[in-house]
């Protein structure tokens, strides 16, 4: 044990000595998460500004109304149809959202039952598409549910659904949870843009860190190392855990400045310790399996790079997964990073504990079981 802790330490301290990757590991992440959530904007992530127009007038429909306002990212505004058309015209919104006449028979028909007016070259209006559709579906089950219901009850169907919503039916005990979170922590520009560039510049940091194992083979430090009293193992153990704790302790640093320079909330200290061990293991993983695979330092940069930037794009670190096309968020359930934001956001806007976030975290521990397998595997050989 002590020779693993005497590689551990000694690689911990050359790391923090150089001035080029305190830049990385905590200037370039903060200075990101300034500009990006400058842009987004501080406060809460309300910059869709959406009319609402009820048609239907009916309980469904102030159900479905409720719903929709309980989004994080979306400020919806309950107008009339005339005052609407004038909102969107002076652009005082970017769309209109338009509960329909006859929106009960259409949802258990299954026909469109809401119709969505968008501003000319309006980039967002798939989120908004996307946000309206995932609530119809939710309230189309329900409906669907007390349709049956009411031939056993022998009542309405409308009866039914009230007493499923109204009277601590999953609907209604679901609607009390999210009024909470929503109005208790709200995702902000600043809070997302802090998750996201912290998990990228951390998988950065790790790809640097990893390059070691390629430069201690081109510099022969390894044939030194086994010329001495150590094991093949305890030598890799030794740099892994290298790259755990500098991961560990970048993260917590960006987690502790980002919290006192921009107010990020980060949620449940113990689920966030799970999370970003996860997360590290996954990170430290694909690092490995990347230097198992190239021959040199150089190679590792240029194709860890790549991997990482690309890989961001798609899994939501610059900007939420929701207003990408519908392919590229089925891609994106095959990137870590996903997950990562995944389990950040619900953290960060929920309050959440360790149960909300299981998918993320079983998800990206089999990322790293994968990665560190084909990881330690090609190293074993390459060394």
């Amino acid at each position: 044990m002590k020779k693993i802790l005497s590689i551990c330490l000694f690689e911990i301290k050359r790391t923090f000595k150089k001035k080029s990757a305190l830049v990385v590991m905590f200037a370039m992440p903060l200075l990101f998460t300034f500009l990006f959530g400058s842009i987004f904007g501080k406060d809460a992530v309300h910059s869709l500004q959406i009319a609402l127009v009820d048609e239907e007038q009916t309980a469904l429909s102030k159900d479905i109304i409720q719903r929709l306002m309980l989004d994080g990212m979306i400020t919806y505004e309950l107008v009339a149809a005339s005052e609407a058309e004038e909102l969107l015209a002076s652009k005082e919104v970017q769309g209109i959202v338009r509960l329909e006449k006859g929106i009960a028979s259409k949802l258990r028909n299954e026909e469109p039952a809401i119709s969505f007016q968008s501003s000319p070259g309006m980039a967002t209006a798939p989120l908004v598409k996307q946000q309206v559709n995932q609530v119809i579906q939710g309230v189309g089950v329900y409906v669907a549910a007390a349709q049956v219901g009411s031939s056993y009850f022998d009542e309405s169907w409308e009866s039914v659904y009230g007493r499923i919503t109204d009277n601590g039916g999953q609907i209604q005990v679901w609607t009390e949870q999210q009024t909470s979170i929503s109005s208790g922590n709200p995702v902000t520009g600043i809070s997302y843009s802090s998750a996201g560039f912290s998990i990228m510049f951390v998988m950065i940091m790790m790809l640097s860190m990893t390059g070691i194992l390629l430069e201690a083979r081109q510099t022969g430090i390894w044939s030194r190392l086994f010329t001495t009293p150590v094991t093949r193992l305890q030598v890799l153990f030794g740099y892994f855990l290298s790259f755990f704790i500098v991961g560990w302790i970048q993260f917590f640093l960006l987690i502790l400045l980002s919290s006192i320079l921009f107010d990020v909330n980060w949620g449940t200290p113990v689920a966030l310790i799970f999370l970003v061990t996860a997360l590290l293991l996954c990170v430290v993983g694909l690092g490995m399996a990347i230097a198992g695979f190239v021959k040199t330092v150089e190679q590792q940069n240029a194709i860890g790079t790549l991997v990482i930037i690309s890989t961001c794009m798609l899994g939501g670190v610059y900007w939420p997964i929701s207003i990408v096309p519908d392919v590229m968020q089925k891609i994106a359930k095959v990137i870590p990073q996903t997950w990562a934001m995944e389990g950040f956001t619900t953290l960060i806007s929920e309050g959440g504990n360790i149960g909300d976030i299981v998918m993320p975290l079983i998800v990206l521990l089999g990322f790293a079981i994968v990665f560190l397998s084909i990881g330690l595997s090609r190293i074993k050989h390459a060394f």
